[in-house]
């Protein structure tokens, strides 16, 4: 039996990029809707607690509906927002925010202050990873649709800056006569958007012959300083050229290797940056703990060379390039480890400010008490998750620190992804 086709006035976005609406008081969640919608909605999915549906008809506009740039929007899933205005979108990540902090953890009196704008909505992603197939056609390579494996084929991607969609295009027309044998998996193309160096990784499901292939693209790709090809599980990487790449962020130059984590808007990374200075309010004789520190981006624009700086993490790439970066641009007195935050405390021993930039999973109250005995005065917790930000914000409350700012930052227009920085202060 069909499910039913229903009016519904759309009231809401949610986290995870779908827009919300009711249907005899049962949420629903429908996709490219924009709140203040009122659309006909075709139910496909039925739960005990909630719908899911999909646009029938548009019955009345929202006043910030807008015609999307791509004309993939409605079939790719990279970005969810693009049908809705961009000072609306950023409205509603500070709602989001907000939102979850109150229904997450129950913290209603701090003021979240206003999404801070990218300085591009569009050409601003620097690091592309997209799914691949070979057909009999040649190589199909884009993002997966919205709730799907299946490939959206991308030949130019607006999100992208030019220097991926020119190598993208490179790559398709490069693989147009590949063998259907070869079985390529994936490809990540990282093009440094204040440096012009390059890098290619290719994944496939089998160990195959590319080593002509990646010293072609090395020839014939201007500043492509590297191919790394990563065969089926059983066989190790190879690599093909450099492993690395750079960027500048303000006046400092970062060496990134091919499988260490950096931003990928560059030019909002250089607002992050800057609030996050702000914030951390270092003075002279300060210990800085940079945990989770990647690369050294954070405490290496924060801090002035002859600080103390001790970073964290457990990629051993990262921490290599981190003290790369810091004897590069001339810091004195850096160390950096290779471990978490349960062993870091031991290691480092107290700070006078910490910084804390988790993956999407967050900290865990675990974590957060070892985090806490660093004995921080200040932490600055930047997360890229407004759900475990309030599970963690709360935890850091109990073990006696109060939030003096939060600050969402929209690093991926278009979509529902947001990050937020947060000032912590021991009570």
């Amino acid at each position: 039996m069909p499910f039913p086709s229903e009016t519904v006035t759309i009231s809401s976005l949610a986290y995870g990029g779908d827009a919300v609406g009711h249907i005899d008081k049962k949420v629903i969640f429908v996709p490219d809707a924009v709140p203040g919608d009122v659309v006909r909605v075709r139910v496909k999915e039925d739960k005990s607690s909630f719908l899911r549906g999909e646009i029938d008809t548009i019955i009345s506009p929202s006043p910030h509906r807008i015609e999307p740039f791509c004309p993939l929007s409605l079939h790719c899933g990279g970005c969810q927002w693009q049908g809705i205005a961009y000072l609306e979108q950023l409205r509603w990540k500070k709602t989001i925010v907000k939102e979850s902090l109150n229904r997450i953890s129950d913290i209603k009196s701090v003021t979240v202050e206003s999404c801070l704008p990218s300085p591009l909505d569009r050409g601003y992603r620097s690091i592309a990873r997209y799914p691949a197939k070979v057909t009999g056609k040649g190589i199909v390579f884009g993002y997966y649709g919205r709730r799907s494996h299946h490939i959206t084929a991308v030949d130019e991607c607006p999100v992208a800056c030019d220097k991926i969609n020119n190598i993208a295009k490179y790559m398709t027309k490069l693989f147009s006569n590949i063998s259907p044998d070869i079985d390529i998996r994936e490809i990540t193309i990282q093009a440094s958007f204040n440096h012009p160096s390059a890098l290619v990784s290719i994944t496939t499901g089998g160990n195959h012959d590319l080593n002509a292939t990646a010293s072609r693209m090395i020839a014939e790709i201007p500043r492509l300083e590297g191919v790394t090809y990563i065969p089926g599980p059983s066989h190790h990487k190879r690599f093909y050229g450099k492993q690395t790449r750079h960027e500048y962020i303000g006046e400092k130059l970062f060496q990134i290797t091919d499988s260490s984590f950096f931003q990928v808007n560059i030019q909002q990374t250089e607002q992050l940056v800057s609030l996050v200075t702000e914030m951390l309010d270092l003075k002279t004789s300060d210990v800085l703990v940079d945990g989770y520190g990647g690369v050294g981006l954070f405490s290496l624009c924060a801090a002035s060379t002859d600080t103390v700086i001790h970073l964290y993490d457990l990629s051993s790439s990262a921490v290599k390039d981190s003290i790369h970066n810091a004897k590069n641009n001339g810091f004195t007195a850096f160390s950096a480890h290779r471990t978490d935050t349960l062993s870091a405390a031991s290691i480092i021993g107290q700070a006078d400010i910490l910084i804390l930039n988790p993956p999407r999973q967050g900290l865990g109250n675990k974590t957060v008490k070892a985090a806490c005995t660093f004995r921080a005065r200040t932490i600055v917790y930047i997360s890229c998750n407004p759900t475990t930000l309030a599970r963690d914000l709360k935890s850091f409350i109990d073990e006696g620190y109060t939030i003096e700012r939060i600050v969402p930052v929209d690093m991926f227009p278009h979509t529902y992804h947001i990050e937020t920085v947060v000032k912590l202060k021991k009570i």
